[in-house]
Formats: C-alpha cells, structure tokens, sequence
C-alpha cells in the first residue's frame, strides 16, 4: 500500500473521528482530513496542477501537511522549502504553493493559500477520484541535505518507500509506535517521514509552530510520550519548561541527534523530566543509523541498527580492525545511492554502494560506534589537525554555556585564529570560563564571543562558514 489516498480512506472508514493532526489551534480527524483534501485536490486539479509536475510547498506545519496529503492523492511530486530563498537550478518546480510570492515563480504558476483561499477551500466541493501515483517507483517528493558539506543537494523518494513499511526503517524514534512529537520544522526531511509513518499507522501527527511558552502546554495538553530535537532545541524547550512550571509526567523517552549533547545537558533533562534519554545517528540518506543510552553510568558509544552495514575505512577505503580511527561508511536496503542530477555530489558521497557521510570514529570491542569529529570539519591551523568538536565538548561542560562552536577567523594581523561562539545564560563567567578552557582545551582559544544562537541547519548540524567574528 503505498498510496496516499487508499491510506486516507482507508482510516476515515475504520476510526473516523480519532485525531489524525493536532497543533496548537487545530484538531483534525481522519474523516475531516479526508474531506479537507479532497476539497484541496478538486481546486488544484482546477488550477491546472496535474500529476509528473513538480510543487513546491513554502507552507507551515498545518497547512503544509494537508496540501502535501492532497498532492500526494494526485499523485504529483512535491518539494518543501522553509522560506523565499532561490530555488537550486537542478530542481526548480513547475508550481509554488506558499503564504506569499516567491520571487523566482511567475504569479501564473503561483497559489497563495491566505484567508481568502482557504474560504475557497471550505466552499469547494470533494473531488471523486484521484488518481494517484502509477507506480512505486514515481517520485513522490525531494527531501533536501546539506549535512555533508553545507551545500544543498536534493534525494528523490519514490512512492513505495514513502507509503510502505520501508519507511520504519529510515524513523529517528525506533519504529515510530509511541506518541512521537518533533521539534524540527515540518519541511524537514525526518519530520516529514514521522508525518507519513503516522498516517501509515493510523496515529496522531502532532505540530506546533511555536517555541515560546505555549510549546510546554501544547506537549502536555496531548498523551506525547517521546519528544525528538537537536540538542539546542531540547536545551530551548527546558528553558521554557522551566519558567511556565509545565509538568511533563507522560514524557518518558527524548531523544537528541545532530550533534552530540553535553553531559550538562543530559544532567539538566534529568533533574527536569523523567524519562529516558537517547541520542541517535544517522542521515537523511540513510535514516537512523546508531542509539546510544545517556545517563545512568551508561557505557560510551551507540549500538548499531541491525540493518545497517556499517563499516570504519582508511583513506584508500580498507576496513580498519576495532578501536581503529577511519572514516565512517554505511548502506542499508533500500536506501538511496545517488544525488538528484548532481552527479558531482554523488560520486563524493556513494562509493561502491556506501554512503559517505564525512564523519569519522571507530568501533569498540563489543561493537559499539563511536564518533570522533567529522572529516570535513578538521581544522588545519598552521600545519596542526584539530577536532573542533573536542573543544566544543569541554566548552559545553563549562557552567553557564548552553551552546558553542568552534571556528577560525583571521586576526587583524592577518594570522588565522582559533574562535569560539557561545551561548550563555546568567551563571556564565567569562574569567573562569578563560581560565578553565586555558587548562582542559588541547588548543588554545584566541577569540571567544557572545552569540545569541549558533547557526545549524535542519538537522542542527554546525554551519561553521556562517560563523564569523565581531
């Protein structure tokens, strides 16, 4: 079953009035979801939008899931964008559905979904039929990665893998059975596949758009048991958490992933929620790759998905022996082996049918993956390696840092110098911090700065060409 309408008919008839998505203003149930995109899908087929076209969708959670849901009934492609950048030359769509016009789209080719639409989205009448996807291999949509090397390159999902079991392989939340909510935006690639397993298994699809104190109250007003973010993300919402007083009893699983968390930080979840804490790795190429346990004297490293080849390589791509250094590869059934016309990209990342994420680590003896760093951000100062993510975990341990990165700069001098950005809340002192770093750092900080936030992309990875210094 891999058709978007089937699955949609399929839950109105058998649980008509269970919550399909909830958010901070709106409930939906499976019927009036299948209502809502039918109505959706009678006036795009009458807009000219056709199945084989490509959508771009710059739509937020709510609206952007049921337009996406009435795409997907057509059986026409979809992209999502967070906002009004330019459009990447390999993948420019045919239409733009947003809240507002894009500048690169020609207003003929452009739907604007403001109140007026949506009062024509309610008075429209329920289209019959759809006719949805042909096969399994048309594409359903483009998911968009930066995480190996910053720039944007697109993956293509077919519609079998998007609307089949498959999918269960590639869920940050260990199969996705629990009441999940996510942090990241809806137009993110995990998001938006958490979104499809919920319609899959017929569950709640839970969103909010906020971050400020009705984020808490919108958790605990729903039986959320799993709350999955980057470790930023998580450290924003328990700072919420904590000014509005919100109880949190059915929480009992967080996962982090995108960068490893602190030890302060895993201290801070537990003195707050009690649950169990995880940080997970993986990709958008390849989905969930290894979870590790924090806390509780918990052993270093994450255990690998039993479907995951996973190996550590040299430079000329030979398998190292454990506790071995090298760079990380991996392949799974199923997973994508190539870029969306980039071939450049490709024949970087996939070799001999393994993705290469740039990260490098090592396996222990009991077969546990460890990180050290990734290959791409090694900095080269002077003729010495340094690991920046080693220094970031030092300066995470400092009291007061809730955030950090480390990046070079070129002094005033024209010397290239090794910088820190942080984020700090009100137990921060800028001398002990020096004096500590000065100690525990293996090399020596030139330039530290306060920073409101630290650029990541979706998946919070570091985006460390964005970092400059004041």
């Amino acid at each position: 079953m891999y058709k978007a309408n089937e699955l949609i008919s399929f839950w109105a008839h058998l649980k008509p009035t269970e919550i399909a998505f909830a958010d901070e203003s709106h409930e939906v149930n499976f019927r009036q979801l299948d209502m809502y995109t039918r109505k959706i899908g009678f006036l795009l087929t009458e807009t000219g939008i056709k199945r084989g076209e490509v959508v771009g969708l710059i739509l937020p959670g709510y609206l952007g899931w049921l337009f996406s849901l009435s795409l997907f009934r057509l059986g026409v492609t979809t992209m999502m964008k967070n906002n009004l950048s330019d459009f990447s030359p390999e993948l420019i769509p045919d239409w733009v559905i947003s809240l507002e016009q894009h500048p690169g789209k020609d207003s003929q080719h452009t739907i604007i979904v403001n109140e007026d639409y949506l009062v024509k989205v309610n008075a429209s009448r329920e289209l019959d039929e759809f006719d949805g996807f042909v096969g399994p291999d048309d594409i359903a949509t483009f998911y968009s990665t930066s995480g190996t090397n910053g720039e944007t390159k697109y993956q293509s999902v077919g519609a079998e893998y998007i609307w089949s079991d498959a999918l269960r392989l590639h869920s940050s939340n260990g199969f996705g059975e629990d009441e999940v909510f996510i942090l990241l935006p809806f137009g993110a690639a995990w998001t938006n596949l958490h979104a499809a397993m919920c319609l899959i298994l017929g569950k709640t699809y839970y969103n909010c758009l906020f971050t400020d104190f009705r984020l808490p109250k919108f958790v605990s007003k729903y039986p959320i048991r799993t709350i999955i973010g980057s470790p930023a993300q998580i450290s924003a919402f328990l700072d919420i958490q904590q000014q509005t007083g919100t109880k949190l009893p059915l929480v009992k699983t967080i996962i982090m992933g995108g960068s490893p968390p602190s030890e302060q930080l895993v201290t801070r979840i537990k003195s707050q929620i009690d649950c169990n804490i995880f940080n997970a790795y993986g990709s958008t190429e390849a989905g969930l790759i290894a979870m590790s346990r924090l806390g509780n004297e918990e052993a270093e490293g994450a255990w690998i998905t039993p479907q995951m080849d996973l190996q550590i390589v040299d430079d000329n791509n030979n398998q190292l022996p454990a506790m071995s250094v090298g760079h990380i590869r991996y392949r799974r059934k199923d997973m994508i082996t190539s870029y969306y016309k980039n071939p450049l990209a490709t024949a970087q990342f996939f070799k001999d049918g393994y993705f290469y994420p740039g990260d490098l680590g090592f396996i222990d003896h009991a077969g546990r993956l460890l990180l050290e760093g990734r290959s791409t951000d090694v900095i080269n100062l002077g003729g010495v390696k340094i690991s920046p993510e080693r220094i970031e975990s030092i300066a995470l341990a400092q009291e007061g840092v809730r955030d950090c990165a480390v990046f070079t700069s070129l002094s005033n001098s024209g010397v290239e110098e090794l910088c820190i950005a942080l984020v700090v809340d009100s137990d921060f002192n800028r001398e002990i911090f020096e004096k500590s770093m000065a100690a525990k750092s293996p090399h020596a900080i030139s330039w530290a700065q306060i920073a409101t936030a630290i650029p990541r992309n979706e998946t919070g990875k570091i985006q460390r060409n964005l970092l400059t210094r004041d």
